[in-house]
């Protein structure tokens, strides 16, 4: 498994490596050709991991160890106190890179849409090919370093090094205003994430002043947190000052505003993995430190300011979606909303909303994926992405029109689709530990249909309308874009109608996170009284199932 492993982060960088080193002399069809290959058989290497995965041995969820990877590989990288007395080892670092449930189906999905973004760029991208596809595969490697990484220091190095590729992606290849763009996603997301550097020494400083050998091991840190818990002010600071940038990743209302301008501006596959993967990173930054390892601010302080925080987002997400007239915008504004549901369910903190949230992660990922991706084949039409330009386009675009009905009712939450599944859980895990924010965020799911369906109405729907500068044969979606966008809507209909297998891969591991929080008791309803009456006294709990 480790060689999969390291094919899967290694592999992209290779052929970005290669890509850059012969950029002079490589010609651009070679190089879409040299970057498809590496981003396929990278998602070959990750679905050969997962086979892997799943015949490892399902750990018992346990409080004690709140991350347990199923695979690990330890390493020790250095040793700051070699001289040490063996009864007081000094602080060590390790390379330490591993699997759980949750990292193995993001890391499936990431290979699955670096694919998706390469095909959907074949045409689009018409400069500096050779770069862009280096950058891309970049990015790939980045994302995929975070999710395996379960020691401290390589998780925080992956995670500031995804702003790197994606900033040239939006500055180089993005649209008229891709420069401030890039530069307000850079400085938001920097700024935000040296907060949580700050947070993350300190951490390291405590655990190490209380003995830990291994400070920077998550799996090691959330357990010593559980045995040896912080001081209830120690834990609220370290919860604030690591979550800053999470919640400028996710992006979390009111840190949302350099989003909607990123997803016009950028590329067509730099909107399909900032949706699809690299806001996942802010929500994973919650699953993998601040649930495990800081209950008590969790529960004081996390549960009411991410609940209003997201209720808000959803809320004011839809409505600015149903404002938009830029399509393009339009599903930038839906993110927000949508990863509202993701952080409802995660700080329901049980095992319904957990499992909700990252559910909803892998579906937003998908289902809006696919949007920007269908977005992009529009656009690469007719050269513009407004609402009030195009109508009627199911007439003739019909297999286009199809699929984006069909994505369409999967961010919705159309039963039998993938969204449904996922929001149904989070609203019902938050349902349990705080009704009103679940009954408040469920208007979004109202909202998300309205703004929608609007948008296919005015664009696909009635008497045909196209810009006068639209290219004289205009064609339906293509064999190369229709092999981006089929795997994705496959796992969405996969997902909604059999969604056991991957609740089954993440269930330990969000058990493990719910067992360090108390659960809301479920209501006791009495016995009717003529029941009651029948029922022999000192009868146990069998015996009243058999009556």
């Amino acid at each position: 498994m480790l060689m999969l492993l390291l094919v899967c982060v290694g592999l992209p960088v290779i052929t970005a490596a290669l890509l850059m080193l012969f950029r002079g002399s490589m010609a651009a069809d070679t190089a879409r050709w040299i970057a498809l290959v590496g981003a396929v058989a990278t998602m070959l290497a990750s679905f050969a991991l997962l086979a892997e995965f799943e015949r490892l041995p399902v750990p018992i969820a346990s409080a004690n160890m709140p991350i347990q990877p199923r695979f690990e590989y330890q390493r020790p990288w250095f040793n700051a106190s070699p001289n040490a007395p063996a009864d007081k080892p000094g602080i060590s670092l390790q390379l330490h890179l591993g699997l759980d449930g949750i990292s193995m189906t993001m890391i499936v999905l990431t290979t699955i849409l670096s694919v998706s973004s390469i095909l959907i760029s074949w045409e689009a991208i018409k400069e500096r090919q050779v770069e862009y596809y280096a950058a891309l595969l970049a990015l790939q490697a980045g994302v995929i370093g975070v999710f395996c990484s379960f020691d401290l220091v390589l998780f925080y190095v992956f995670f500031e090094i995804t702003l790197i590729p994606l900033f040239f992606l939006i500055a180089i290849w993005g649209g008229p205003q891709r420069r401030y763009a890039a530069v307000k996603f850079f400085l938001y997301t920097l700024f935000a994430s040296l907060i949580t550097l700050l947070g993350l020494v300190a951490l390291v400083v405590q655990a190490s002043k209380s003995g830990l050998a291994t400070p920077t091991s998550l799996p090691a840190l959330a357990s010593w947190f559980h045995i040896h818990p912080l001081d209830p002010q120690m834990q609220l600071a370290l919860f604030l000052m690591i979550s800053a940038g999470f919640l400028v990743k996710v992006p979390v209302f009111p840190f949302h505003t350099w989003l909607p301008l990123a997803h016009v501006e950028a590329p067509t596959a730099g909107s399909v993995l900032l949706a699809g993967v690299l806001l996942k990173l802010g929500t994973y930054g919650f699953l993998r430190l601040c649930v495990p390892m800081f209950p008590e601010a969790c529960l004081t302080v996390g549960i009411p300011m991410i609940g209003i925080l997201s209720v808000i987002g959803i809320i004011y997400g839809s409505l600015c979606s149903l404002a938009q007239r830029d399509i393009k915008k339009l599903v930038a504004y839906s993110s927000v909303a949508h990863l509202g549901f993701c952080m409802l369910g995660i700080f329901a903190l049980n095992a319904e909303g957990l499992a909700g949230g990252v559910l909803q992660m892998i579906n937003h990922g998908l289902s809006t994926g696919a949007l920007f991706l269908l977005v992009g084949m529009v656009y690469e039409r007719y050269h513009t992405r407004q609402i009030d330009d195009l109508g009627g386009l199911a007439a003739k675009l019909p297999l286009l029109a199809c699929c984006m009905v069909f994505i369409s009712m999967a961010s919705i939450g159309l039963p039998g689709l993938n969204g449904f599944t996922g929001e149904f859980l989070s609203l019902a895990g938050m349902f349990k530990r705080h009704p009103m924010y679940a009954v408040l965020g469920s208007t979004g799911v109202v909202l998300g249909a309205w703004y929608l369906l609007t948008m296919l109405q005015f664009v696909f729907f009635g008497p045909l309308k196209e810009p006068e500068h639209a290219e004289p044969n205009i064609t339906d979606i293509n064999l190369r874009e229709m092999l981006a966008l089929a795997p994705l809507a496959v796992l969405c209909l996969w997902i909604g109608v059999y969604p056991k297998p991957v609740l089954d891969m993440i269930r330990p591991d969000v058990e493990a996170m719910a067992a360090l929080y108390p659960q809301p008791a479920a209501p006791v309803f009495p016995a009717p009284v003529e029941h009651a009456m029948n029922v022999p006294e000192h009868t146990g709990p069998a015996a009243l199932v058999s009556q």
